[in-house]
C-alpha cells in the first residue's frame, strides 16, 4: 500500500487498532494478507454519510428476459477514493514489524471500516453511472452489472460503462469480471434468463457449516442462511429452535430438536426454487392468508393454481391485532399485502386471491363496519379483483401466515443524480 500510495507515513496523533489477516492466495499461488483496521472509536465520533444502499432484491428483480451478462468488480474500489487531506489524519494506525515493517501511518485514499465508506462508495457509483443505471446497468457498491437482450446492444453497454469508468479514472480487477455469459453470480446469487437462485458456493459454505458449539456460532449460521431466506419456505418456523437459544435467560443446550431444525435449513438451501423474475408487461397475483398470529401473502404470476411465486412476505399480528375478527385479520392481510408488492402491482390491474369467502361478500356491500370500510378504502386506489380460492389449494399464502418471516422490501428507485465534486477528479 506503500508503493501504491494508498497509505504514507504519519505524525497523526490518531491511532486505531489494527489486524493483519490472510486472504485466499491469487491465481499463482502467492498468499496475501489484508489489514483489518478497528476505527469504531472514530466512528463514534463521525457525523453519519446519509445515502441509501440499493436493495439488492430491487436489482435482482429487474433482470429478467434478459439473455446476456456481464459482470465487473472494481479493485479495491474503496481506495480508489481520496481522502481529504485535512481529515487524513483521522485514519492513523500503527504496525510493528509486520511483514518487516514497523511505524505509524495514515490513509491517503479512503479505507474500508469507516462507517461513511459504503454511502460515499455508492454516491460516486451512482455518479458514475448517471442515466445509466435501469437501462443498461446496475451498480451495488463496487460490483456492476450489464444485461441485455442480444450481443450487438450488450456491446454498446459495454462501452457506454467503460467509457463512464475511464472518464472517473476508476479500474477493473480482470480476474473478477465476467463478459457476455448466459449465467452469471452476482451479489451472492446465480442469474440466468429463466430466473435467480442462490449461489452454489455459497449453498456449500451452509452444507459444510458444522454444528454450533455457542449462540455466537448459531447467529453466525443463522446469518448464513438468513441471506437467502427468500428461497426458503417456512424460514421462521425452521430456525425457531436455534433462535430460542439466542435468548438471554435460556442456558446453551443443544438437543435433537437444534439438530433437525439446523439440518432441514441445510436441506431447504440445496433444494431451493427458483424465482422468477416479474414480467410488468402481465397481470400480477396477490395471494393472502390470515391465520391468529400472523399475516401471509405471496406475489406471483401465471394462471391461478399454476402461478410461479416471485416474492413472499409475511408478518406476526400484534397484541391488539390478535383480537380482530377473522375477516378482520384476512382483510388486514389484503392490506399488508398490497403495501408490500406496491412497487409491482400499483397502476397495473391484479388479482388478490383470498380463502375467505366472506372477503368477497365485503367488497360488493356499501356499509360494513367502520374499521372495515375505513381499511377497504384505503384500496380504492388500486385496480383488482377479489377471487375466492379454498384453504386447501391456498397453501402458499396459508403456510406464510402460520410461519411469519420477514417481508421483502421491493421498492424501485431508481434516481438520477448530478455530478458533484465530493471527491476528487
Amino acid at each position: 500500500m506503500l508503493k501504491q500510495n494508498i497509505i504514507k507515513p504519519s505524525i497523526s496523533p490518531w491511532s486505531a487498532p489494527v489486524w493483519v489477516v490472510p486472504k485466499k492466495m491469487d491465481a499463482s499461488g502467492k498468499k496475501k494478507w489484508r489489514i483489518v483496521i478497528d476505527y469504531r472509536r472514530l466512528n463514534d465520533v463521525t457525523i453519519n454519510e446519509v445515502y441509501p444502499i440499493p436493495l439488492i432484491s430491487n436489482i435482482l428483480d429487474q433482470l429478467g428476459h434478459s439473455k446476456y451478462f456481464s459482470t465487473l468488480h472494481l479493485v479495491s474500489g474503496f481506495h480508489q477514493i481520496p481522502l481529504n487531506p485535512n481529515d487524513a489524519e483521522k485514519t492513523g494506525f500503527t504496525v510493528i514489524n509486520t511483514n518487516g515493517i514497523s511505524g505509524h501511518f495514515q490513509f491517503n485514499r479512503m479505507p474500508f471500516g469507516l462507517k461513511g465508506a459504503p454511502s460515499t462508495f455508492q454516491r460516486l457509483m451512482n455518479t458514475v453511472l448517471s442515466g445509466l443505471q435501469g437501462l443498461h446497468c446496475f451498480v451495488y457498491l463496487d460490483d456492476c452489472i450489464i444485461y441485455s437482450h442480444d450481443l450487438q446492444s450488450h456491446m454498446e453497454k459495454l462501452r457506454l460503462v467503460f467509457d463512464r469508468f475511464r472518464d472517473f479514472n476508476l479500474k477493473l480487477q480482470p480476474d473478477k469480471c465476467e463478459f457476455l455469459r448466459r449465467e452469471v453470480t452476482y451479489l451472492g446469487h446465480v442469474i440466468t434468463d429463466k430466473g435467480v437462485s442462490p449461489n452454489p458456493d455459497k449453498v456449500k459454505s451452509v452444507s459444510n457449516y458444522p454444528i454450533p458449539k455457542n449462540p455466537k456460532e448459531i447467529k453466525s449460521f443463522l446469518g448464513l442462511v438468513g441471506y437467502y431466506r427468500r428461497f426458503i419456505d417456512n424460514f421462521s418456523k425452521i430456525t425457531k429452535p436455534l433462535t430460542s437459544l439466542l435468548k438471554r435467560d435460556v442456558n446453551f443446550n443443544w438437543t435433537q430438536e437444534q439438530t433437525q431444525a439446523f439440518n432441514l435449513l441445510k436441506e431447504k438451501l440445496t433444494s431451493a426454487p427458483l424465482l422468477q423474475y416479474p414480467d410488468f408487461s402481465q397481470p400480477f397475483i396477490v395471494t393472502t392468508d390470515a391465520s391468529n398470529y400472523a399475516v401471509g401473502a405471496v406475489l406471483s404470476q401465471g394462471p391461478i393454481g399454476k402461478d410461479k411465486p416471485i416474492a413472499y412476505a409475511s408478518r406476526t399480528l400484534n397484541k391488539q391485532e390478535g383480537n380482530y375478527s377473522t375477516t378482520e385479520k384476512e382483510l388486514l392481510a389484503i392490506l399488508f399485502a398490497v403495501k408490500t408488492f406496491r412497487p409491482y402491482i400499483y397502476g397495473n390491474k391484479f388479482k388478490i386471491v383470498t380463502d375467505h369467502k366472506p372477503l368477497v361478500w365485503l367488497f360488493n356491500v356499501k356499509d360494513p363496519g367502520s374499521r372495515l370500510i375505513r381499511w377497504r378504502l384505503k384500496l380504492e386506489e388500486y385496480d383488482y379483483e377479489i377471487v375466492y380460492k379454498q384453504g386447501k389449494q391456498n397453501s402458499n399464502a396459508d403456510a406464510l401466515s402460520r410461519i411469519p418471516i420477514h417481508a421483502l422490501n421491493s421498492n424501485v428507485v431508481l434516481n438520477k443524480l448530478k455530478y458533484e465534486s465530493y471527491f476528487k477528479k
